[in-house]
């Protein structure tokens, strides 16, 4: 008897533990499972399938800002969320707080749209519009899909200081080719030469007509500079070989389309001279053509440098610019510096720069006949504030020597965050969100160029703003990291 109470007892012992291995078990898959998806905040087919969406409509192509504009807003209505389009043509997602993270610092994702750019950034988009769709339980989120069209800026200057609050944490995303982090970017100016103008009655024999086109949309940085032609150069050679060989020219009928703060796109432009100086001035064209093609054709596969040559009578210009006129234009455009600038070993080079780095960049954005004046627009970007001032008394002096004048227009400061908050807990969080994964690395890194970094800091110098760069490949983990850190915030370590 003694026995089988004895056993009896030991089988409920068995039991007992058996109860308590399985509740422990559980409670150990319930943390495995709790750790592995609690860093899951993104909607990876939403994600997959906005993706899909914006890259077949950016294929079909936008031919305006406001196309653009309503496909966001489109999905918008077609999901059912709230937004907002403000008098800068901004598309503003407003997420107010949940009652118990009304003290977190708020969130603010800034990203500029621009039609004539968005061909290669649907990753960017995707991202965007995740972040505006989710539904975290955060503090206050606001999305702001900035309007840029021509790399204005106008968007932004539209933009109401209430949403760049002295708390809040700004983070300005767009789409390249590697991802990064940077907290620095060029300062940027733009000004204007006018040049004076008269015209006569064409009396040569015979013009050219050229032509420039087919080239790919790009904003002004040194980093597009390389591969990226910019059609108001190609007139200056022509124009000053046709002036050191004496051959007599004139110049007429100039048209650049503009893209606002961006790389001009295309050229026309009609060159009449005597008929015993063609056939020595198209051979140099076609030259000028190689070298163009050689240079360029690859990046810009539409790319197209062609003329046209205009004998009868009938055809020619009635009218071109007087032998001053067009004599001055030509040792302007020769003057002018539309290019790079680097550090030299004479140069206050700063810590985080090298000698032979660049620190600015000086572009010829627009050239126009307006009255009795030809006005060169230029948009110049320096590392800082004292550099680009060099840039800039080099355009005054190019001007001021050839008895043109010059007028300074807008301008920005460079941007400069020297808080840590933001930028250390962006990327520790996308190594404890990420760090396990093959996610591509997120580093730290410079902005060799004019961000809008600058436009958001001058609404609110006490914010806490960065620029993240994301890349196609890693969109969908940064946008990840982005929705855990925005829902993190505030809350208190849970199984």
């Amino acid at each position: 008897m003694y026995n089988i109470m004895r056993m009896k007892k030991h089988i409920g012992n068995w039991k007992l533990w058996l109860i308590i291995l399985a509740l422990l078990s559980g409670l150990l898959l319930f943390y495995l499972h709790n750790m592995t998806t609690r860093y899951k905040v993104l909607d990876s087919d939403a994600f997959s399938d906005f993706l899909s969406e914006a890259s077949k409509a950016i294929e079909e192509g936008f031919e305006s800002q406001d196309e653009l504009s309503y496909f966001i807003t489109n999905w918008a209505d077609n999901k059912s969320l709230e937004y907002k389009v403000d008098k800068g043509g901004n598309i503003i997602f407003d997420s107010p707080a949940i009652e118990r993270k009304k003290s977190v610092s708020p969130t603010v994702i800034v990203l500029g749209l621009n039609y004539k750019t968005i061909s290669d950034k649907a990753s960017l988009l995707a991202s965007a519009i995740m972040l505006a769709s989710s539904d975290l339980e955060s503090g206050r989120k606001t999305i702001i899909f900035a309007n840029n069209e021509d790399g204005s800026g106008k968007g932004y200057s539209a933009l109401s200081k209430k949403y760049i609050s002295d708390k809040a944490k700004v983070i300005y995303l767009d789409q390249g080719k590697e991802s990064y982090l940077s907290n620095y970017s060029f300062a940027m100016s733009a000004s204007e030469i006018s040049m004076p103008l008269s015209k006569e009655k064409a009396s040569l024999d015979t013009a050219v007509k050229i032509h420039i086109s087919g080239i790919r949309n790009a904003e002004i940085s040194p980093e597009n500079y390389s591969n990226q032609p910019n059609p108001i150069l190609a007139l200056s050679p022509l124009l000053t070989r046709l002036k050191s060989k004496s051959a007599e020219y004139r110049v007429a009928d100039i048209s650049v389309q503009s893209g606002g703060n961006m790389y001009p796109s295309t050229l026309d432009v009609c060159i009449m001279l005597n008929s015993y100086s063609l056939d020595s001035f198209t051979k140099y064209i076609d030259s000028q053509i190689k070298i163009w093609e050689k240079k360029y054709l690859k990046s810009n596969p539409d790319f197209v440098y062609s003329y046209e040559i205009i004998e009868a009578d009938e055809n020619l210009p009635a009218e071109c610019y007087d032998a001053d006129s067009g004599d001055l234009l030509t040792r302007l455009l020769y003057t002018v510096n539309s290019g790079v600038y680097k550090f030299s070993q004479s140069d206050p080079i700063p810590e985080d720069r090298k000698e032979g780095d660049i620190y600015g960049v000086n572009c010829i954005t627009s050239l126009e006949e307006k009255g009795s004046a030809i006005k060169l627009r230029l948009l110049s970007q320096g590392y800082n504030n004292m550099f680009l001032e060099r840039i800039i008394i080099d355009n005054q002096a190019s001007a001021e020597l050839l008895g043109c004048s010059f007028v300074k227009k807008e301008s920005s400061d460079a941007f400069e965050n020297n808080r840590e908050s933001l930028y250390e807990t962006l990327i520790s969080t996308y190594y404890e969100v990420e760090g396990s994964s093959d996610a591509p690395g997120l580093t730290s890194g410079f902005d060799s160029s004019f961000t809008p970094c600058s436009y958001l800091a001058e609404k609110n110098g006490k914010a806490d703003i960065l620029h993240l760069r994301i890349s196609k490949k890693s969109a969908s983990n940064i946008t990840n990291t982005i929705m855990y850190y925005i829902k993190s915030k505030g809350s208190t370590f849970y199984l």
